[in-house]
């Protein structure tokens, strides 16, 4: 088995992600067989799109039963981009309710005077928890590669591993206990997005 399973539900951009892991010699595979992402060691859950698509898509795809008996076992799961915003509890752009792991809610960025919505570009991301294994190495200077109209929003300052300022402060990155989720896209991010993919690596 690789050492880090794609969840393959119908979604595109999954083999960008299984690329970037095998630059750093991580063995990585796109898993669609529910049995397949049981056994995983870590899991990678990514997302593109709208919300209430890749919930469905999710749930279609016959893995959402798989991926929560993995989320509640205690090993690492990570989201990526809408796959973040669906460990939340919903999300204002659509109807179905999120996988409820991390207590947060997704809500759609506000207008601001001089920003564009989508959210699109480099941006500098703040460290909240800088002892967590995710942040090791960038600390400082942080830049990643956003791509969203909509923005996770914590219950709690203590699932708010990161965060960024576009018109509003967000979540950058989010966790609870072994699941942790990223806002932006690491398999766009350069140094910065491998250096993450290496620490979830050995999380």
């Amino acid at each position: 088995m690789a050492e880090i399973a794609v969840v393959g539900y119908g979604i595109g951009n999954v083999g960008s992600i299984v690329n970037m892991l095998r630059k750093l010699r991580v063995s990585a595979q796109v898993v669609t067989d529910a049995h397949a992402l049981a056994s995983a060691k870590r899991v990678i859950l990514p997302g593109i799109g709208a919300f209430d698509a890749c919930m469905s898509l999710l749930d279609d795809s016959g893995l959402r039963g798989a991926l929560m008996d993995f989320a509640h076992s205690g090993r690492p799961l990570l989201g990526i981009c809408v796959g973040m915003q669906m460990l939340t509890s919903g999300s204002e752009e659509g109807r179905l309710p999120g996988l409820g792991l991390i207590e947060a809610h997704t809500r759609r960025l506000p207008d601001a005077q001089g920003l564009r919505i989508p959210h699109m570009g480099w941006d500098a991301v703040r460290w909240n928890q800088p002892e967590h294994p995710l942040a090791r190495g960038l600390l400082e200077e942080s830049r990643f590669y956003f791509v969203h109209s909509y923005c996770v929003l914590c219950d709690s300052p203590r699932n708010m591993l990161a965060s960024c300022a576009y018109g509003i402060e967000f979540a950058a990155a989010i966790c609870s206990g072994s699941i942790a989720g990223v806002q932006f896209h690491p398999e766009k991010s350069h140094r910065f997005g491998l250096q993450l993919l290496a620490n979830f690596a050995q999380t």
